[in-house]
């Protein structure tokens, strides 16, 4: 575990300073003033976390994710639709309610990724579109219904 850290934070360093363009011989002599050392290899964890804070403090360099670095999971969030569009079966009987409940989100201004947290807090079902008992969607669209109510915004469905 520790000899991935430091292996990461070696490449980290080394993509920073590819970034700035500091050149071979002022990199040694960095390494050397700072740390007493000629390698980035040769530096401890905190001296690599130490090398990097000095290139973006002193520098101005500034960490990027990379374009084929996984998202984490708090990235994720909300992904997964094509902008605000989810596809629903036509043969879900729930598909009428399920359009209605998506036109109340809509007049709230709720995003999708919003109605799938609070379908999988309150029924526990990770996608909104997944959802297939009649009560959870009775309870969803009341509610709803209710706070449209509540901001002067019309709930019936419009023709």
């Amino acid at each position: 575990m520790t000899y991935d850290r430091k292996k990461q934070l070696i490449q980290k360093a080394a993509i920073a300073r590819k970034q700035l363009g500091i050149d071979d011989e002022a990199y040694r002599a960095l390494l050397s003033s700072r740390f007493g050392k000629s390698s980035s290899t040769k530096l401890s964890i905190a001296q690599l976390a130490d090398l990097l804070n000095l290139y973006i403090e002193k520098y101005g360099w500034k960490p990027t994710p990379s374009k084929t670095a996984k998202p984490t999971p708090t990235q994720q969030k909300g992904k997964g639709y094509q902008g605000e569009f989810i596809k629903l079966d036509v043969r879900d009987p729930l598909g009428p309610q399920k359009r209605y409940a998506l036109a109340l989100a809509k007049m709230l201004g709720w995003k999708l990724s919003g109605l799938d947290t609070r379908c999988k807090t309150q029924f526990g079902v990770e996608r909104f579109q997944w959802i297939r008992k009649q009560g959870h969607m009775q309870v969803l669209i009341n509610d709803m219904v209710t706070r449209c109510q509540k901001r002067g915004i019309d709930p019936t469905p419009q023709s």
